[in-house]
């Protein structure tokens, strides 16, 4: 909740109710998440927390060791960061706001009357003016998906929702956003190379020297950030896309809608206490889902199950002070 007692929706919310209404139960509602982060979480967020830093003129090193404490996570950003820099470095972009969080009042499309139970919140990458004059909203990703030209992700960003949402939201604030600039990263699939076990070593006749391709020691973290910097200048179009995805009226008032009677469906359920799964969402695009372990055991109880915590802010996304609700959902309920 918000200082004025209303709930937040955000884009993250909304998909993930979308998903499975019961994983919205224990993410939103009980403030479950697992103890830690995938690796392309981490990464993707300290990429993000790079990208602020630069901005703001904070130590980026630090920024992203305290978002991935991991050395080879790090070496890992560190290399995408570098080389990011690298390939824009002659775009001439005037940065107007960067990392902005917003908090608006979410109004009934028939009406134009906010409703007293949620207020639309999220949190915007930049606002750039482009070269000829047009604000537009940027937004990047990291992804480990397929973004060649004609792929399904660009497909998909025309009808996502969030992108939507954002430009609503930065018209609302001020900003007479006429385009998105989606700037998009590939992860590098790249991993740091480990000792050969002894049992698994082979060595040449010639010089007794171990196989090109096994190692005796690990590789160190520089040598790693160096190897996948090599990577990335290699190919370059391989790892990343800058293109421009336009938004209609028609699209913004659309989206309105769909976030209306989204907010009505999650009020039903919260109304209702029921939560239905969607197993058709335990395995998709980035795995198995993390709640996959509770709902098959129905381990309700009462209890945090093993590998879980209560999360004390539920929008973490929004870098704000955890919220009284969320401090309270410490039991499970059935």
């Amino acid at each position: 909740m918000n200082d004025n007692g209303k709930q937040l929706l955000t884009h993250s919310r909304l998909s993930c109710f979308r998903t499975c209404p019961q994983k919205h139960y224990l993410r939103y509602e009980v403030g479950l998440r697992a103890e830690e982060d995938s690796t392309a979480l981490r990464v993707g967020s300290a990429f993000h927390r790079a990208l602020e830093a630069e901005y703001k003129g904070e130590d980026i090193e630090a920024a992203m060791t305290e978002a991935v404490p991991d050395p080879y996570d790090l070496a890992l950003v560190a290399a995408m960061f570098h080389a990011y820099r690298e390939r824009w470095k002659g775009a001439t972009l005037e940065v107007i706001q960067a990392e902005e969080t917003f908090e608006i009042p979410l109004l009934n499309p028939q009406t134009n009357a906010p409703t007293n139970v949620w207020r639309l919140a999220g949190k915007t990458d930049r606002i750039v003016k482009l070269e000829d004059g047009r604000l537009a909203l940027m937004e990047h990703k990291t992804t480990n998906r397929d973004f060649t030209p004609g792929a399904d992700y660009w497909v998909a960003l025309h009808l996502d929702q969030q992108l939507s949402i954002y430009v609503i939201a930065a018209r609302a604030l001020g900003h007479d956003v006429q385009t998105i600039l989606y700037d998009v990263m590939r992860r590098p699939m790249l991993r740091p190379l480990k000792t050969t076990p002894e049992a698994d070593r082979k060595y040449t006749k010639k010089d007794g020297k171990l196989y090109a391709n096994q190692r005796e020691a690990d590789e160190l973290p520089d040598e790693f950030t160096a190897r996948v910097a090599a990577d990335i200048a290699e190919r370059p179009d391989h790892y990343f896309a800058r293109i421009e995805i336009a938004r209609l009226q028609q699209d913004l008032d659309e989206c309105a809608w769909e976030v209306w009677q989204q907010q009505q469906a999650i009020r039903e359920a919260q109304k209702s206490r029921r939560w239905y799964k969607n197993p058709n969402s335990c395995f998709g695009n980035f795995g198995v889902c993390e709640y996959l372990s509770i709902c098959q055991g129905n381990t309700l109880t009462g209890e945090i199950p093993p590998g879980f915590r209560i999360s004390e802010n539920i929008h973490p996304e929004l870098n704000q002070e955890p919220s009284a609700r969320a401090g309270q959902a410490a039991q499970i309920e059935e």
